[in-house]
């Protein structure tokens, strides 16, 4: 009706500034991905069970793995010698250099894989996948769409990748510890590449840690 018009106009302006308010918290102002912030205050809700039932965002927690059963994985991407770029180009390039990896984050990755960037030239994603190689070849998509862009002025720009798999027993300084491994590797075994913790592992070029024995109790 006409004569509450005024009142609906001033309840979506709320609506908007709230909006506003919660973009402003969970998002990174400059590439619009989800911010350091988010990842920290959400890893838990959604590997970690409680009741064992999917979240709203559609995360199993007990087992997790998202909605459709498939596990999940974490990399960790970091763009190669973003300093030199910074101290060739300008900081104003460097955060185009950012902006444009948002970007191809969101054109390379499916709409329900959580896109973060971490902080500087690091950015995380989640998403989930049947099996390693199937993470490696969406983790490797993304780096060739990386190496193919022609960036503003700076040209050609890569990243290295260090992915691992999510168990129910993790804890996000675990995961991101062992996705951040994976990754050094990466960068010290020439750049631009995608690295699998487990693999490497697995291959024996880096030691998985003992767990630490429990204290004896004095009698």
């Amino acid at each position: 009706a006409a004569e509450h018009a005024e009142e609906i106009a001033c309840l979506a302006r709320i609506h908007d500034s709230q909006i506003r308010l919660l973009d402003y918290s969970e998002l990174d102002t400059l590439t619009r991905l989800l911010n350091r912030k988010t990842f920290d205050e959400t890893f838990d809700r959604l590997l970690t069970s409680h009741s064992g039932a999917a979240t709203e965002d559609g995360f199993d927690d007990r087992r997790g793995n998202l909605e459709d059963g498939s596990p999940a994985w974490l990399c960790v991407v970091d763009i190669d010698h973003f300093k030199r770029v910074n101290d060739s180009f300008g900081h104003l390039f460097g955060d185009e250099v950012l902006l444009r990896m948002g970007e191809l984050m969101r054109k390379t990755f499916r709409g329900g894989d959580r896109l973060f960037r971490f902080g500087g030239e690091e950015f995380v994603v989640i998403l989930n996948a049947a099996n390693e190689k199937l993470a490696a070849l969406s983790f490797n998509r993304f780096r060739t769409s990386v190496e193919s862009h022609e960036f503003p002025q700076v040209g050609k720009v890569t990243c290295s990748i260090g992915f691992t798999a999510v168990s129910d027993m993790d804890v996000p300084t675990d995961v991101v510890g062992r996705a951040d491994e994976a990754l050094y590797f990466a960068k010290e075994h020439g750049r631009n590449q995608v690295c699998c913790y487990e693999q490497l592992v697995a291959e024996g070029v880096i030691e998985k840690p003992v767990p630490a024995e429990a204290p004896v109790a004095d009698d």
